[in-house]
């Protein structure tokens, strides 16, 4: 197959690339006397109480992560890290790290032009290959000599080692690690590339490798003002047990692979440890491979996974006193593609262009077969495919399915055509690399131009006749159209069909009408549908109707819900859920609807908290805003005249709200027959909200009040009221009544006990949010569509009075 070839390949070059390397043995060479200073400014107060000097000739040294200059100070992002540890990121050295000195004391040995050496003693001394030293000057470059001291009495020396300045040398082992002033206590992230400590090498001499490493003299012998500071040492351990040196696996199926390598020259193996992973971290030490004792230089692995990555170390069984090697480098090779009984495939870890995922095949001549990031139905990306009519369509080749003549099984995908109506072409092919042996299975229809109608998504049962070797290919008719598809499955012929072509309408505040369509089998038990407040489908079952169209009580205005069917084809066989989501209208979306204000003698007194979320815009004509002729999603309240005839009615904002500009109209008459007595668009006080001030009105007479949204695309809450200040106290107060509602806690249907009196009875949540109006009420009021919990149950009373009681439903 194409694609499985050219990782076939791409694992054989990686692992030969890594062939010619020996495997290092780096190891820290922990320091246990010789420095004399401490530049690392650590822990909580003044840098100069946690350092001795400057690491350079002005007022500098290196900081710690952890430093602050008070506990309250913001903690900083770069700096020496706490743990001392620095990771090299000298190419040369992958896995070379060293071990700094106690950040809280003594942690460089640093040299000037009075003080021009020092020795540095190791905690453990070590034989070595190759020592590495971590250091950097301050102020300006330095030259030193290292003296290698052995514990038999012997040295060697290395002269000439330049050590950059801090600021800008090459060779750097860490960069980025910033500096702070002794004098000012000013930071300095220097870009996040200063200060650098720098990595050098010295070379342990052939005839002194099996030696110990005791210590190293340190000699400056430049003259210039830079002052050398020497941090911490490592070493490539010497051993007698080399690893091997990996050799191109040279099998690879869809199950396993054959490894292979070559034995070191200069080690006598017993036999081989190997360890595997899909993980590339290097084992250690401790790590026991899983394949060991291997007298050989080769080994298979079986039991892999297919098309995957993996990555594998080989370390020497030796036979003498050192034991085992460290382990090599990595080797890395990816399985074969192989048979699968399922697959789900929406191209989103895949970039845009000609490349198919993993284990398809591309058949391609002329026109256009790509993955496109132009309007999938999930996520990122989906397949394109487009050709002329005298251009050869392309094959689009899937995986190899063990289970695709079980008839079992279908292939399902959404798709779409860039102008209606389409054909594309589901099939299989014998050979996935010769598009010739394509055979169509279904011809797919595609009516859709997009992947939000009501039937963006098509299957093909694959019968039991197509050839066991076949594999399924989707194949675009070459007429100049351009074909989508996304959201490939293949999985097993469900028992019980879902329901298709599910839709919402005739929403209002408290219930929307859910429709679909049968599918091909229609479910002998009829459907079961449901409701949530999340887009997760429902655990449990549904009620059960038979037809394809039910009206859904919603608890809630200005609230969304996911709406759920699903076919009952038995009483334990049922199919998947199909949802579709819709939100409810505001309760005073009509003009015929509104939420009554009670008039105060400010803004504060009696303001409605309202909403835009769930209105839609009036197709009542009359319901002009001659102020402003923009205005969305409107709302609807009414207000009666006080005796003065005179009033005002504002809007204002909520906190967090996105609403922030209102349209008010206000008229007399009634719905359908309105005349405009006020219309503002920006005069209150609360930036671009409404204020209109009415005089001259009918005592008693009833307002009606239209609030637009000055917005097509926020939606929210704000505010409105309607005020008079020469209202009276006793006319705005509220009057409490001896009325009683009961039961309270109640089940579906509260009782008032004094109802002849009562004009309006209001429900609200305790958000503000309005729930239910009853105009007229009787003396028992049925609450069953709202959910368990505290409500605010406001009775208006015919001689302007109010009164508001809690009630809790069960």
């Amino acid at each position: 197959m194409k694609i499985n070839l050219f990782f076939g390949f791409a694992s054989l070059a990686l692992a030969m690339s890594s062939s010619g390397l020996i495997a290092q043995n780096y190891q820290t060479m922990p320091v246990s006397s010789g420095y004399n200073e401490d530049v690392i400014a650590n822990g909580v107060g003044p840098s100069l109480n946690s350092t001795s000097t400057i690491l350079d000739g002005d007022s500098f040294v290196f900081v710690a992560r952890d430093f602050k200059l008070t506990s309250g100070s913001t903690a900083i992002t770069y700096g020496v890290p706490t743990d001392g540890i620095i990771n090299s990121v000298v190419a040369s050295t992958p896995g070379l790290s060293y071990q700094l000195g106690n950040l809280s004391a003594s942690n460089s040995l640093r040299l000037s032009n009075t003080n021009l050496t020092g020795t540095l003693a190791f905690t453990v001394p070590k034989a070595a290959t190759k020592l590495y030293m971590l250091s950097t000057s301050g102020s300006a470059a330095s030259t030193l000599t290292v003296t290698v001291n052995f514990s038999d009495g012997t040295n060697q020396q290395a002269a000439g080692i330049a050590v950059p300045d801090w600021y800008g040398g090459a060779d750097f082992a860490i960069t980025g690690l910033g500096r702070i002033s002794r004098i000012t206590d000013a930071l300095d992230a220097a870009g996040g590339t200063n200060p650098r400590m720098y990595q050098a090498a010295i070379s342990i001499d052939a005839a002194n490798q099996t030696k110990l490493i005791q210590s190293v003299t340190i000699t400056k012998t430049s003259t210039t003002n830079g002052f050398p500071n020497v941090f911490a040492f490592s070493a490539d351990a010497y051993s007698d047990c080399a690893p091997p040196v990996l050799q191109a696996p040279p099998a690879i199926t869809s199950t396993g692979a054959t490894v292979a390598w070559a034995a070191s020259a200069s080690t006598q193996a017993a036999s081989y440890g190997v360890y595997y992973s899909t993980s590339a971290t290097t084992p250690t030490s401790a790590t026991t491979p899983q394949l060991n004792n291997i007298t050989g230089t080769s080994t298979p692995i079986a039991g892999l996974a297919s098309n995957t990555i993996y990555y594998y170390w080989v370390k020497t069984n030796c036979s003498n006193a050192t034991g085992q090697s460290v382990w090599s480098f990595s080797g890395t090779f990816k399985t074969a593609c192989g048979p699968v009984t399922s697959l789900s495939e929406n191209f989103d870890s895949y970039g845009t262009g000609t490349t198919l995922p993993d284990c398809w095949v591309r058949n391609f001549v002329n026109g256009t077969m790509s993955i496109s990031g132009t309007t999938p139905a999930s996520g990122t990306r989906n397949i394109y495919q487009t050709n002329t009519s005298s251009q050869t369509p392309s094959t689009v080749v899937l995986p190899e399915f063990s289970n695709i003549n079980a008839g079992t099984h279908w292939l399902k995908l959404k798709a779409r055509v860039s102008a209606a109506t389409g054909t594309l072409n589901v099939g299989y092919v014998t050979n996935p690399t010769d598009a010739s042996t394509f055979v169509l299975i279904q011809a797919l229809s595609i009516a859709n131009t997009n992947y939000t109608s009501t039937n963006p998504e098509y299957t093909v049962i694959v019968p039991s006749s197509v050839p066991a070797n076949a594999r399924l290919a989707v194949r675009n008719t070459a007429d100049g159209k351009g074909y989508y598809w996304d959201d490939v499955v293949w999985e097993a012929v469900p028992s019980c069909f879902p329901p298709t072509a599910v839709t919402t309408s005739i929403v209002t505040a408290n219930s929307a009408t859910l429709s679909w369509a049968a599918p091909s089998s229609a479910p002998a038990s009829g459907y079961e549908y449901a409701y949530t407040t999340t887009n997760t489908a429902p655990t449990g079952s549904g009620t059960s109707i038979s037809g394809t169209s039910v009206i859904i009580s919603l608890p809630s205005p200005s609230t969304t819900y996911y709406l759920w069917v699903r076919s009952k084809c038995t009483t334990t066989d049922v199919s998947i859920w199909i949802g579709s989501t819709v939100s409810t209208k505001a309760i005073n979306d009509e003009c015929s609807a509104p939420v009554i204000i009670t008039p105060g003698a400010t803004f504060g007194n009696n303001p409605v908290v309202a909403t835009t979320v769930g209105a839609s815009s009036t197709s009542d004509t009359t319901a002009t805003h001659t102020c402003q002729g923009t205005g969305y999603n409107d709302t609807w309240y009414s207000v009666v005249v006080p005796a003065s005839g005179t009033l005002t009615i504002e809007t204002q904002s909520v906190s967090g709200s996105s609403v922030s500009d209102t349209v008010v109209g206000v008229y007399t008459g009634s719905c359908g027959s309105l005349t405009q007595v006020g219309c503002d668009d920006d005069s209150s006080t609360d930036g671009n909200f409404s204020f209109v001030s009415l005089t001259g009105q009918t005592p008693g007479a009833t307002l009606l009040i239209g609030v637009w949204n000055y917005s097509n695309s926020t939606n929210g809450q704000f505010r409105i009221s309607a005020y008079d200040a020469t209202l009276a106290t006793s006319e705005v107060s509220t009057v409490k009544k001896d009325i009683k509602v009961y039961p309270n806690p109640f089940n579906d249907t509260v009782n008032i006990s004094e109802f002849k009196d009562i004009k309006t009875v209001k429900v609200t949540d305790v958000a503000g949010r309005t729930l239910k109006v009853i105009e007229n009420p009787t003396k028992e009021i049925n609450l069953s569509t709202l959910n368990s919990g505290l409500y605010l149950i406001t009775m208006y009373f015919k001689d302007g009075s109010q009164n508001t009681v809690k009630a809790i439903k069960k």
